[in-house]
């Protein structure tokens, strides 16, 4: 029998990137959580910056004292507007299909 080796996968990670790009992601907390924290966040005042990793759209969060304050406020279950919310989670869903489409933000 032969052995055949694979070939690791090819696909571009945000951290094969140029120096400049890893140095973005050193200050930034990536998050994949469209559903649930991506746009709690958003909700409440913290605009994410958006990276394509693969195929993927990573939210990049700024690593501040607010993302681990809002952050604590969702896992804590904190009430909030569901039409706000689910307005929040369209916009950034809007974003991240036009970004994967070819556009800039």
């Amino acid at each position: 029998m032969k052995k055949v080796q694979c070939k690791p996968s090819e696909k571009k990670s945000v951290l094969d990137t140029p120096a400049k790009a890893r140095d973005l992601l050193s200050h930034r907390i990536p998050i994949l959580d469209m559903s649930g924290l991506g746009p709690f966040q958003f909700l409440n005042g913290n605009e994410p910056e958006m990276a394509m990793n693969g195929t993927r759209v990573t939210l990049l969060f700024k690593s501040d004292e607010r993302f681990y304050e809002l952050s604590a406020r969702y896992n804590n279950n904190e009430p909030v507007n569901v039409l706000d919310f689910v307005n929040a989670q369209r916009q950034l869903k809007a974003r991240m299909f036009s970004m994967k489409a070819g556009g800039q933000r």
